[in-house]
């Protein structure tokens, strides 16, 4: 399985999580403020952006393959097998 955001996919997904970590997360004011510093810096057509994205979907398929793909070790061979 293969996961692909795109940058306003991924922006979306920022917003919102940004914006739980600011309401309900119960940290500092200053916290809130470098939250909201970092989410200034990355609007939906920044560089900054891409990157966040590029990582993003990095990070999400590389725990997809831990998780669904396996090596298993079979009458002395060495198997991939999807969980």
């Amino acid at each position: 399985m293969i996961v692909l955001l795109e940058a306003p996919e991924a922006w979306s997904l920022m917003m919102l999580v940004s914006a739980v970590a600011i309401d309900n997360a119960g940290i500092s004011e200053e916290a809130k403020e470098a939250i909201r510093r970092w989410r200034s810096d990355r609007n939906e057509a920044s560089p900054m952006m891409e990157k966040l994205t590029d990582d993003l979907n990095k990070a999400m398929n590389s725990h997809l393959d831990a998780k669904f793909f396996r090596r298993v070790k079979s009458r002395g061979w060495y198997e991939t097998v999807k969980k």
